[in-house]
């Protein structure tokens, strides 16, 4: 029997075994594409849902009600024998305690990736191995995710998760499909390279805190307390200010802004009165391209 076959049914047993801990959504967007036979972006979306949502990506053994919630859309832009040009938007939720609300954790597109996808092909991750761009690519960013989510409960708690990423980053590089891979993906700006970059520099311990600050002395006590929550999270964002000084332009706070803006404008504009003087003043410095949200928030 081939040895690849074996292997697939292997990891798809063990991981079957294993408890889930995310809860993705994935829809695979194909309306430029001018084909009539769909069969290969359902199977698609299909595969991806699976590699999702069958592993468990951080070892935990969550409740249903405890998992990590992803929506992920991706818009195909191109498509000829075999070959994907798309881009994929990522979105994590986590829970926020005492409540049923979910709060967004990460926004972020990754614009133009190419990658190749055959129909009826099973997708499937293996630690330390690199099986294609497609894999690695939605590998990384579980673990990317998955990172995200455990800072934002346990202070530092991230960090062998961004390891992980790191590490397919590292194999991915090498690979024959590196070019979504490098420094100079996407003009240089938002792109893997320097997400992974800048979650595993000591430049980003003022994130990491806010991260932690924000979500649980802030929204998971938003039920008990809506001042000590809503003064947790103002001192929360005003803390970045020494990294926008040593790292102007990060791409962390670029990304925490666009995934957190409109939250953000929502606790600030309503509810109990609270001083916003010194946190509308931070905020129109860390995030002056968000103004407009930011005037609705002013004492």
């Amino acid at each position: 029997m081939n040895k690849s076959f074996i292997l697939i049914i292997f990891l798809l047993i063990t991981n079957s075994l294993k408890s889930q801990d995310i809860l993705a959504n994935v829809v695979v967007n194909s309306d430029l594409i001018s084909q009539t036979n769909k069969s290969i972006f359902n199977n698609l979306q299909k595969e991806i849902s699976n590699l999702i949502n069958t592993r468990s990506w951080s070892g935990k053994n969550l409740a249903n009600n405890e998992k990590l919630k992803i929506n992920l859309l991706i818009n195909v832009l191109s498509f000829s024998d075999n070959k994907f040009l798309a881009n994929f938007e990522f979105q994590s939720m986590r829970p926020v305690l005492n409540s049923t609300f979910q709060t967004p954790v990460f926004n972020y597109v990754d614009t133009n990736f190419e990658f190749t996808f055959e129909e009826y092909q099973t997708l499937y991750f293996v630690e330390n191995k690199f099986e294609s761009n497609l894999v690695s690519s939605i590998s990384f960013f579980m673990f990317v995710i998955s990172g995200l989510d455990n800072d934002s409960f346990i202070l530092n708690s991230g960090d062998k998760f961004y390891d992980k990423a790191q590490e397919i980053m590292n194999l991915a590089s090498q690979s024959s499909s590196p070019r979504s891979w490098q420094p100079s993906s996407n003009n240089g700006r938002l792109n893997k390279f320097w997400l992974i970059e800048n979650l595993n520099s000591q430049n980003a311990a003022e994130f990491k805190d806010l991260l932690y600050n924000y979500h649980a002395n802030g929204m998971d006590i938003m039920s008990k307390n809506i001042i000590e929550a809503k003064t947790n999270i103002s001192s929360s964002i005003v803390s970045l200010e020494l990294m926008n000084r040593r790292t102007p332009n990060s791409i962390l706070i670029r990304i925490f802004f666009e995934t957190k803006s409109s939250e953000i404008q929502e606790i600030f504009s309503s509810g109990p009165q609270f001083d916003t003087s010194l946190l509308y003043n931070q905020l129109n410095r860390l995030a002056p391209f968000f103004s407009n949200k930011w005037s609705s928030i002013r004492n």
